[in-house]
């Protein structure tokens, strides 16, 4: 009954949404954004091409995050933010590695299938990770925009750009002038953060931006983000090594039952930050004269939730109890200690320079050139062991053509060069060599995952036609070919052609491969070894895209993708190590809609994503999708459906009020997943009639903000308010597994005060 309770609830919140938005689907349109939505301020940008291009006639779906709405949206981090507003995107927790993000279905055990962009240079890291920073940061006042290109995009980007590409555009002197202080704190889960930027315009031309902000995340303790985990723990010792009652000491989760909230010590804050450090962020840019230069440093982190079962159940439990054993007194082991409370956190530290200027070599050509330095310091602390701790540092060039011969042809071309040092040691933690879990078990001593040091290259080409066949119809040709050291050549095309057969409707179609080398520590774990270059990740798509500007106030927008061959890398249990496991093929559908008067903007979205093959490589696991061994046919670690609403609404002059809700509608394959690996066994880790975790998520959020003058702004946000009422209602599920974590019902409050 109870339950029964909740889904009127939560049905009657989403029939209501819809009914006063009268929409099904959304389209962006970002001139009319510009120039008609009361709240959003866009800028006329050109993502997903090479050429420049009408807004409507870019080959790509995108979808473009402002300013107002990063304010108005309450949202703590880059995960919760891109979490709100873009449609088909879905948020995991992870008990090994830091939270990851996905599109589309596809999402992974590290954040390898996207690039991460900062003014469009690539800020992945390439080692171990993918894209690591920048995501959880709670200092966001930087940001002018954020364009998301929904789909693959390695024919412009370069490899790793499989599912999606996030590209945060910083304010400069052009859009910020002046200078303002921005504070926030957050009540339940707990924060502070101080932001002040300073925008000058040069008396000839361009100018100067600064940023600084700094926070302090202690995050959402086990009673407001409760634990819970799928299984029965034991009410006593458990092992009796050899025979010889060798039982004297107890397991860190003594009597704790499925689906009860674990409130052990060792379970940190939700949020946390990583090794208690403040996080930071600096970022200064000058423009002047066709010139763009820029410096940035971010640091940041999170502390994550332990995997007990390891501890608790055979025979993953021997691993995490090896260290703590006596081995010369077998067969009578003796235990040398208890084991200790875990912590575990990743963490990072980036610091980057940008320099590029443009070219005006004639009134139909420009050259854009670009010179940059990064350098990316990496730290994963896992059962109070250091289990990564390296630097990489990247030195890039760029060179690209832009020609425009006549009014119907548009061509660049160009090229990039890309050197990494790998492997190196770490500054920021404590240690006299770079480490990597993935030159040996972390629990087998100090010396047993030391990385060894080496560099690598990529070499690439790119190019684009736009023709202009009439004024109707549009075509785009792009391709990039990518050399790596330990790769065989990539290539990445793109076709798309575009039709605009009235003023109001537009048609896309869309084809395009993306690509993506192996991460570089196992690239060059398989050359040392002898095994030749790497297997690149490859993605084959397809895309139609209907988009409809059906009057002042209302906008409409369709997309049908289908990924056909997907050539996964991903981690294999199997193989202990990320390989090509086998090839993915789904397809989905997303339903958008965008109703804006002067005074409302309602905007709604609905991803609909189904996994229809998966080809299994012989001799490999995977955690992606039970299908190929006879259980279910959907995706473990995604949602099939997800919805989401958000609205605005002014009040008065002074007074605005905000709302959104994200719906994800359950976790079949997840089910799936967990029967195939744990009914069969022995020792179930999945108690009998855990269902908790498969049923859906619901994020409410609500803000309201006042004006009282032009200087001055304030703001209450209500974060995961349905938690107050269930914490179930609020919980992340994680990665390949059952358990889950709720976000806590918080509140937040804000004042911007400008000079």
């Amino acid at each position: 009954m109870k339950a029964e309770k909740k889904n009127l609830l939560i049905l009657f919140m989403v029939h209501f949404f819809v009914t006063s938005a009268g929409l099904e689907v959304l389209a962006k349109d970002e001139k009319m954004q510009k120039e008609e939505i009361l709240f959003m301020d866009i800028p006329s940008v050109v993502i997903a091409s090479l050429t420049e291009a009408k807004p409507r006639l870019v080959p790509a779906v995108g979808t473009t995050i402002t300013e107002e709405q990063i304010r108005s949206s309450g949202a703590r981090s880059l995960f919760e933010l891109l979490d709100i507003h873009v449609p088909n995107l879905q948020w995991i927790r992870h008990h090994w590695e830091a939270d990851h993000l996905g599109l589309r279905g596809i999402i992974n055990d590290r954040d390898d299938k996207y690039l991460l962009l900062v003014n469009g240079r690539v800020m992945n890291d390439r080692t171990h990770y993918g894209a690591l920073s920048e995501r959880d940061l709670v200092l966001l006042k930087d940001i002018h925009h954020i364009d998301i290109v929904r789909g693959p995009g390695s024919s412009l980007y370069g490899p790793g750009a499989v599912s999606m590409v996030i590209n945060i555009i910083t304010h400069n002197a052009q859009t910020f002038e002046g200078t303002d202080v921005t504070t926030r704190l957050g009540a339940v889960e707990e924060f502070y953060s101080a932001e002040i930027r300073h925008g000058q315009k040069f008396d000839d031309d361009g100018g100067l931006f600064i940023y600084t902000g700094i926070g302090n995340y202690r995050g959402a303790d086990k009673h407001d983000a409760p634990q819970v985990y799928a299984v029965d723990f034991p009410s006593g010792p458990q092992y009796d090594f050899g025979g010889g009652g060798n039982d004297a000491f107890t397991l860190p989760s003594d009597g704790y039952q499925a689906g009860d909230n674990f409130l052990h010590p060792s379970i940190s804050n939700d949020g946390e930050s990583h090794r208690n450090l403040p996080p930071l962020k600096l970022h200064a840019q000058i423009n002047k004269d066709n010139w763009d230069i820029w410096a940035r440093y971010t640091r940041g982190g999170q502390q994550f939730v332990w995997y007990p079962k390891v501890v608790a159940r055979p025979p993953w439990g021997w691993v995490d109890i090896w260290p703590y054993m006596d081995w010369s007194t077998w067969p009578n082991v003796m235990l040398t200690s208890a084991p200790p409370l875990y912590v575990q956190s990743w963490g990072y530290q980036q610091a980057t320079g940008y320099v590029g200027r443009k070219l005006e070599l004639a009134d139909n050509i420009n050259v854009d050139c670009a010179f940059s330095y990064d350098m990316l310091d990496v730290e994963r602390q896992i059962q109070n062991r250091i289990a990564d701790a390296y630097r990489e540092d990247e030195y890039y060039g760029k060179a690209v053509l832009q020609w425009q011969p006549n009014d119907r042809h548009k061509i660049a071309f160009g090229g990039e060069i890309s050197h990494h040092e790998l492997g190196l040691k770490s500054p920021g933690w404590p240690d006299d060599f770079a480490r990597s879990s993935v030159w040996g078990a972390v629990e087998s001593g100090d010396d047993a995952n030391r990385m060894p040091r080496w560099s690598t290259n990529l070499y690439s080409l790119l190019g684009e036609w736009q023709w202009t066949i009439s004024d109707k119809w549009t075509t785009f040709i792009s391709a990039r070919l990518d050399d790596h050291t330990f790769t065989p050549c990539m290539f990445s095309p793109r076709a798309a052609i575009i039709h605009t057969p009235t003023d109001i409707d537009t048609l896309k179609l869309i084809w395009s491969r993306s690509v993506r080398a192996n991460f570089e520590e196992e690239m060059k774990k398989q050359a040392d070894a002898g095994g030749g270059d790497s297997d690149p990740e490859t993605l084959d798509s397809v895309e139609f895209r209907y988009e409809r500007r059906h009057n002042k106030n209302l906008d409409l927008a369709a997309s049908i993708f289908v990924h056909y061959n997907f050539e996964l890398i991903t981690y294999s249990p199997s193989r202990t190590s990320n390989t090509v496991v086998g090839t993915q093929r789904d397809y989905g559908v997303e339903l958008e809609a965008a109703y804006h008067t002067e005074s409302t903007c309602l905007l709604i979205s609905h991803g609909y994503t189904k996994l229809y093959d998966f080809d299994l490589e012989p001799g490999q696991s995977t955690y992606v999708t039970s299908e190929p061994f006879g259980y279910g046919d959907d995706l473990a670690n995604w949602s099939n459906h997800i919805t989401k609403l958000t609205a605005q609404q002014k009040l008065d002059d002074k007074w605005s009020l905000d709302a959104s809700l994200r719906i994800y509608w359950g976790f079949p394959g997840l089910k799936d997943l967990n029967r195939y690996l744990y009914d069969t066994s022995a020792d179930p880790v999945v108690e009998s009639g855990w269902e908790k975790a498969y049923r859906g998520n619901y994020y409410l959020n609500m803000g309201l903000q006042y004006q009282p003058n032009k200087n001055m702004t304030l703001r209450v946000d209500g974060l995961n308010l349905l938690g107050v009422f269930d914490k179930d209602l609020n919980k992340r599920n994680y990665y390949g597994d059952p358990d889950y974590r709720s976000h806590a019902a918080a509140v937040a409050v804000s004042m911007t005060y400008k000079f």
